[in-house]
């Protein structure tokens, strides 16, 4: 498997980014409200972040043995469950790409804005923490990848 490629990740999140900024606008032009970000949201996006960091602590703990090792046999991480999180890795950094870019249109169409609420902040923490999912998911694939 390919890592991901960041044109995947900028393709998905500039998709997610116009339909962020163009579905609402329309839905505002109908007569209705921004969408706002609920809180259930805003809290299960960093806990899956969290989540994906501690399913890869084996192979972080793997990585560091090779680099600690002098010739001393290193306990392998099961290559089942290192595809399955890579998998996973792989998996929630599109998602996360997507949340992302919707949050970044809903953001940007509630700045500018002639009057700004402050319920932006929960569509900003919502961005926050699809930021922070992002960043797992990128950061655990790299962890996966077989050195050359």
């Amino acid at each position: 498997m390919k890592q991901t490629q960041l044109w995947t990740l900028l393709g998905w999140g500039i998709s997610a980014t116009t339909a962020g900024y163009l579905l609402p606008k329309v839905i505002v032009a109908n007569g209705g409200s921004v969408p706002i970000t609920p809180l259930n949201i805003i809290i299960t996006l960093p806990v899956i972040a969290i989540v994906l960091v501690l399913f890869a602590i084996p192979v972080f703990k793997y990585n560091r043995a090779l680099k600690k090792a002098t010739g001393a046999a290193v306990k392998r991480v099961n290559p089942f469950y290192a595809v399955r999180l890579v998998v996973l890795a792989k998996a929630n950094a599109i998602a996360a790409a997507i949340f992302a870019g919707w949050h970044i249109g809903l953001v940007w169409l509630q700045a500018s804005a002639p009057v700004v609420t402050g319920a932006i902040w929960q569509n900003v923490s919502g961005l926050v923490g699809s930021l922070a999912m992002l960043v797992a998911g990128i950061v655990v694939e790299k962890a996966c990848r077989i050195k050359d």
